[in-house]
């Protein structure tokens, strides 16, 4: 009998996006999936585009959460497929043979495998493989899998859920919970995913939500009775990581008056859109300019 993989989307006003990550399940050559769509009662066109996709939409349900986490929970709760995956609504499979693919690692006897995904940044289309070549020790340090490329066994994501008085680090402390339990990771090195990089991580320095982020990490390391060497390491990453991004952000602040200032923002926008690295073969592509046949 074949493997059944339930994925799992949270939407909330989805609809700019939405159509793709859709289309990019609905071709899957592997038919055997259980697609469970929580929706926060979206105001846009949301649900009409769930509607159009009913023969790949299992369940759906629209009603009002707290964010994410209480959507993902609800869609593990009623999940019945032997593996449980996520995908956000504004991300997409990399191709239509994925699941065909990586149903064969599925053999093993391991409960959760990890892939890279790749990451598309929405202005230029400018891609990088997100790699996922991290150790425990690094996971240890506040480093994440990428979670669209994280595929676990339903029973183990029933066991632990995700905890949804954080705002932004469950998937996080989900994952350090597993492997502080004895739980084994199977990795494996082929893209599974497009992941749109929108850059709002790199906008969140000093605001309310970066401090929430450092402070959920430290009840998370004391919760969890980790060694404090962990929670600085995370910290010395967490301030390299911001010097840096302010430095790329005063350049490109120089460089965008320099070019407004000789009249040549429009044609650097033009060459970047006409050479962007990602090309794909999908048949609806927002990075490609192409929607549908």
């Amino acid at each position: 009998m074949k493997l059944k993989i339930s994925i799992i989307i949270a939407t909330f006003n989805s609809g700019k996006t939405l159509k793709q990550t859709l289309d990019s399940i609905r071709y899957q050559t592997y038919k055997n999936i259980e697609l469970i769509i929580i929706d926060g009662l979206s105001s846009d066109d949301t649900l009409d585009i769930i509607k159009e996709y009913s023969d790949v939409v299992t369940k759906c349900i629209s009603e009002k959460d707290s964010g994410i986490y209480e959507a993902f929970n609800k869609g593990i709760k009623i999940a019945t497929g032997d593996y449980i995956c996520f995908i956000g609504s504004d991300d997409c499979y990399i191709d239509y043979n994925v699941f065909e693919n990586i149903i064969v690692d599925f053999n093993s006897s391991c409960d959760m495998f990890s892939y890279p995904i790749v990451c598309i940044d929405e202005e230029s289309g400018n891609e990088y493989v997100h790699s996922n070549n991290i150790t425990k020790e690094d996971i240890l340090t506040g480093n994440m899998l990428p979670h669209p490329g994280i595929f676990v066994k339903t029973q183990i994501m029933k066991k632990y859920m995700f905890n949804e008085k954080n705002k932004i680090i469950s998937d996080y402390e989900f994952l350090l919970r597993y492997l502080i339990d004895g739980g084994v990771i199977e990795y494996h090195d082929y893209s599974v995913a497009y992941f749109s990089n929108s850059g709002v991580s790199n906008s969140m320095f000093n605001s309310e939500l970066w401090k929430s982020g450092i402070l959920e990490h430290l009840i998370l390391y004391k919760n969890l009775e980790l060694e404090q060497k962990y929670f600085f390491k995370y910290l010395n990453q967490v301030f390299k990581y911001e010097d840096i991004e302010s430095i790329k952000y005063l350049v490109m602040l120089l460089m965008k008056r320099i070019l407004k200032k000789f009249k040549l923002i429009n044609i650097i926008k033009r060459l970047i859109r006409i050479n962007k690295k990602h090309r794909c073969g999908l048949k609806y592509c927002r990075w490609c300019d192409r929607y549908g046949e």
